[in-house]
């Protein structure tokens, strides 16, 4: 139950876990932490930074005994979070967002995302946009242009192929989560946002569609015979994929957000521009992809629920957005003045772009980053699935049909909190 209000000498220590492991995001935190403690002196937090398998490992164990963190930073989605509400381990926090107004400063869609049964679990600190970079230094040199549809996109792979930037795609499908984003592309941009929400939050519509094998194919057969990413794609590590664009070995690299602080470390002088994915035939129109990555969830045996909502509201408070976007380079979903912000061209560009879809009255309709709003079983499968079409044991026919069947099966085993 959340605590009594407390005198102000009370002593208070509210455990946290979260998984700012790398330096920069960790030096912010703990800077934001202090400002919080320095203005409310009655409270002390008790940081633990943890990996993120390691807190896939301990989370459930730790919040069921009663003796865990207060608040977890966590992965939003139901195979992570969805699985700590489903076994009531996590407090609703809609009378704290009513109290708080949390629902008119962060996006809505993002909130959805954090949202299990109709109630609100999670505040969303990080957002990822997913789409395409491109060397536009190499792209210039070369007299090329950016592709805007996927024939464009083909043609580009064969030029470059013969100037020596082999593969033109840093693409990478080791372990496996990365045709995840590819996926999410394509297949958004197929059926559009309207109907990828009706599926993965009404379990409306079908995976085993002419449109979803139109999408697994356009990547991961047809890009694959333009030749625009490597043969051994299924051995190549994420790290080394990237690397590949890093060098300049590769001009374009599909991924998300999260990449921009490495490709500014090591792709100094170099101008990177980031897209959507460049337009498929027949599809019902071209979409940034966006998805919640880890959000702020509080322990539903913490005794300081009050104070650990007072500590999420500074967490979104205008200044602190400011430091968590300066200082940590997350991409929060709450409006903010980019014009204010000390940061690249690369960073405020995909800033202003996440920027358009929130607000009463957004101006861009974003479509949703699949496995992050998928059962494991459905992420298994796709997982799978791209890697046996990569490696042609499996037709985006028979993928398409495994999907419905694996999504089927996580839908039966969930169990929504009412």
């Amino acid at each position: 139950m959340p605590s009594v209000a407390h005198a102000q000498d009370q002593k208070i220590e509210l455990r946290i876990w979260d998984q700012f492991t790398e330096e920069t995001s960790s030096k912010a935190a703990d800077a934001i932490y202090k400002s919080f403690t320095d203005q409310h002196p009655n409270i002390t937090i008790k940081r633990e930074a943890i990996q993120t398998d390691q807190m896939r490992q301990t989370v459930n164990t730790a919040l069921s005994s009663g003796t865990g963190p207060d608040i977890i930073f966590y992965d939003a989605g139901p195979g992570y979070a969805g699985v700590l509400a489903n076994a009531g381990l996590l407090a609703p926090l809609d009378q704290m967002a009513a109290q708080y107004g949390w629902k008119d400063k962060i996006a809505a869609q993002s909130l959805e995302a954090t949202s299990l049964g109709g109630k609100l679990y999670g505040l969303p600190l990080q957002v990822d946009l997913i789409g395409m970079y491109y060397n536009k230094s190499v792209l210039d040199q070369e007299g090329w242009s950016a592709p805007q549809t996927v024939d464009e996109l083909k043609t580009l792979c064969g030029q470059a192929k013969e100037k020596g930037y082999d593969p033109p795609i840093a693409f990478s499908d080791n372990p496996g989560w990365q045709g995840f984003h590819q996926f999410s592309m394509a297949a958004n941009d197929m059926i559009g946002p309207d109907a990828m929400r009706a599926l993965l939050y009404k379990n409306q519509g079908s995976w085993n569609t002419p449109e979803i094998v139109t999408a697994i194919k356009t990547y991961f057969v047809d890009l694959k015979d333009a030749g625009c990413y490597t043969d051994d794609v299924n051995a190549l590590m994420y790290d080394d994929g990237n690397s590949l664009f890093f060098s300049g070995q590769s001009i374009l690299n599909t991924t998300g957000s999260w990449l921009i602080n490495d490709i500014q470390t090591n792709m100094e002088g170099q101008d990177v521009e980031f897209a959507p994915f460049p337009s498929i035939s027949g599809a019902k129109g071209q979409y940034w992809i966006s998805g919640v990555g880890s959000a702020f969830y509080i322990s539903a045996k913490s005794q300081h629920q009050t104070e650990a909502g007072q500590l999420l509201d500074y967490f979104f408070s205008p200044d602190v957005v400011k430091r968590w976007t300066e200082e940590a380079h997350f991409f929060v979903p709450v409006q903010i003045d980019t014009a204010s912000l000390n940061i690249s061209p690369l960073y405020k560009s995909i800033l202003d772009t996440l920027q358009t879809g929130i607000g009463a009255n957004p101006q861009a309709q974003f479509g949703y980053n699949v496995d992050v709003l998928a059962p494991p079983q459905f992420n298994d499968a796709m997982q799978n699935g791209f890697q046996a079409i990569i490696s042609g044991q499996k037709t985006p026919e028979q993928l398409a049909a495994e999907l419905q069947t694996a999504w089927e099966q996580g839908m039966s085993s969930a169990t929504p909190t009412s």
